[in-house]
């Protein structure tokens, strides 16, 4: 063997690449790697037990005599031996990361359940377990559950399908401080069954002194308080319960918290949250809005613009500049109906509190209707925000209300934030005569933007508009767009020739993209 394989770190960071095969031949290959020679077991065993998904991989390990295999379900025929859990203990001290489901816990039977939660290991089945996935929530399984929680695991996700945690789930979580004090990762559901539950597994998750990103279904006002005050966490991801939520005369300010994901049920959920907390420190807020389309007027109203504006202002002042990432995702059904109302407009005033976030990288806002913004306006938010590489501005349904913003807006996306590679926007795609103007023939090219996303953008010359694309984004393969809806709906001008001309600005690309490739 060669001195420059000698050191098992090199084997690792070879043994881990993986080329265009499936995961299964990558894992087929770690197995014949292992099979080869001494010096490439160890680090080939490792890496590929280093994730499971269910019990089925240890199990059928064991001997053919001891496994009952003649059906889906996997049953002992007899107790195991000495040797045997040796064997087992071979390859499950390797596993770092484990994760179950509801199927696979199907698969066992009670005595073989019995059999891995009585493994003779000093700790637990898995001793080096670092992450820990279990999406069950049947209490007679908790048992198995529990001897899997031990000091060494950082990372935790529990999902259930019961929308409140009973008594016994309510227990187990109250435990997780004791039993895994370095967690640092948690996903899990709702937080207590009562008033009491809930007090006790606050209790036990603020003793998690090292969690640093949480992941909660849902989060009661005084829930959120507390554990939004955990000193290490950096990452919130959780959904709001407004039922309990009270007017706070000053803001809370948390420091600490540098991603927020939050859920909520209206825009005026949102608006309040806002209003009452302070994040500073902030980098990434990602905002959904999902509605409860029990009530007809959300499945049929894409928003009240008169929230728009103080939803706007509540951004801009509870969260800080240092902000790279905003996206705010308004689930409706917007993009099934063609929407026409002039009153859905916002202008440029509406937004420009986000100005001062100049460290933006990406922000969402696909679902306002943005045609009074004009070009002027549109260059005025790409210097403001230079660092942009996802830009997600309006597009993201069929406003049939004609866009202010021509090609020039896309120019001076272009010329001003370089290292842009998403851009959704509507803009009236006609071409302009620039006549050697310096504006349009000095902007350097983006080549990083392969797909445009234009929603309903009219369009007029699609084949000069198709050049004029390629000259500001060379690499520019395809052109995604909404097509009319075909429910007897007269087609208003400018949008007449919308399905037409870009399809035909496609051709072009295609064609463009076929001759590189020659």
């Amino acid at each position: 063997m060669h001195v420059c394989l000698l050191p098992i770190e090199i084997l690792f960071h070879i043994f881990t690449i993986r080329n265009n095969e499936s995961f299964r031949d990558f894992l087929v290959q770690l197995a014949v790697l292992a099979r080869t020679c001494r010096k490439f077991k160890e680090p080939a065993l490792d890496i590929l037990w280093k994730d499971i998904i269910g019990f089925k991989p240890l199990i059928l390990c064991l001997p053919e005599g001891v496994v009952n295999t003649d059906r889906k379900n996997l049953t002992l025929k007899r107790p195991l031996l000495a040797g045997e859990w040796s064997l087992i203990d071979q390859y499950a001290r390797r596993v770092h990361s484990f994760t179950v489901n509801s199927p696979q816990l199907d698969m066992i039977d009670n005595h073989l359940m019995q059999m891995l939660m009585s493994a003779p290991s000093p700790t637990s089945l898995f001793p080096n377990l670092r992450s820990l996935r279990w999406y069950d929530d049947r209490e007679h399984f908790f048992p198995l559950l529990r001897t899997f929680l031990g000091s060494t695991i950082t990372l935790m996700e529990v999902g259930f399908a019961s929308e409140s945690p009973s008594s016994a789930l309510s227990a187990l979580l109250s435990s997780l401080a004791s039993r895994c004090p370095s967690i640092r990762e948690l996903g899990c559901g709702c937080i207590g069954d009562s008033p009491e539950s809930s007090d006790a597994i606050l209790e036990s998750l603020s003793g998690l002194r090292e969690l640093c990103r949480l992941n909660i279904e849902t989060l009661r006002p005084r829930e959120f308080l507390r554990l939004a005050s955990l000193p290490a966490l950096k990452s919130l991801r959780f959904g709001y319960d407004t039922h309990e939520m009270q007017s706070n005369s000053t803001p809370i300010i948390f420091p600490q918290l540098e991603e927020v994901d939050l859920t909520v049920s209206s825009l005026p959920d949102v608006e309040h949250f806002l209003k009452r907390v302070r994040l500073p420190s902030c980098r990434s807020a990602t905002v959904f809005i999902r509605y409860d389309y029990r009530d007809l007027n959300h499945a049929v109203v894409p928003y009240d613009p008169l929230y728009i504006p103080d939803l706007i202002v509540s951004l801009s002042e509870c969260l800080s500049p240092a902000l790279e990432k905003l996206h705010v995702n308004n689930f409706t059904d917007i993009k099934k109906d063609i929407i026409s109302g002039h009153s859905y407009v916002l202008g440029f005033n509406a937004v420009a509190p986000l100005l001062p976030f100049n460290r933006l990288t990406g922000i969402r806002l696909d679902w306002l209707c943005t045609s009074a913004i004009d070009d002027a306006s549109l260059k005025i938010l790409a210097q403001s925000w230079p660092q942009l590489e996802q830009f997600h501005f309006g597009g993201a349904a069929r406003w049939v209300v004609p866009p202010s913003m021509t090609f020039t807006a896309l120019v001076h996306l272009i010329q001003h934030c370089p290292r842009l590679h998403t851009v959704q926007m509507s803009f009236c795609a006609t071409p302009v005569d620039y006549d050697n103007d310096p504006f349009f023939f000095e902007t350097l090219p983006n080549e990083k933007i392969t797909t445009l996303f234009v929603g309903m953008s009219p369009i007029s010359a699609p084949r000069t508009v198709a050049y004029m694309l390629l000259r500001l984004l060379p690499k520019l393969e395809r052109v995604r767009f909404f097509e009319w809806l075909d429910n007897g709906t007269p087609t208003p001008p400018p949008f007449e020739h919308l399905e037409g001309g870009w399809n035909a600005v496609n051709e072009i690309l295609g064609d463009n993209v076929h001759c590189e490739l020659k």
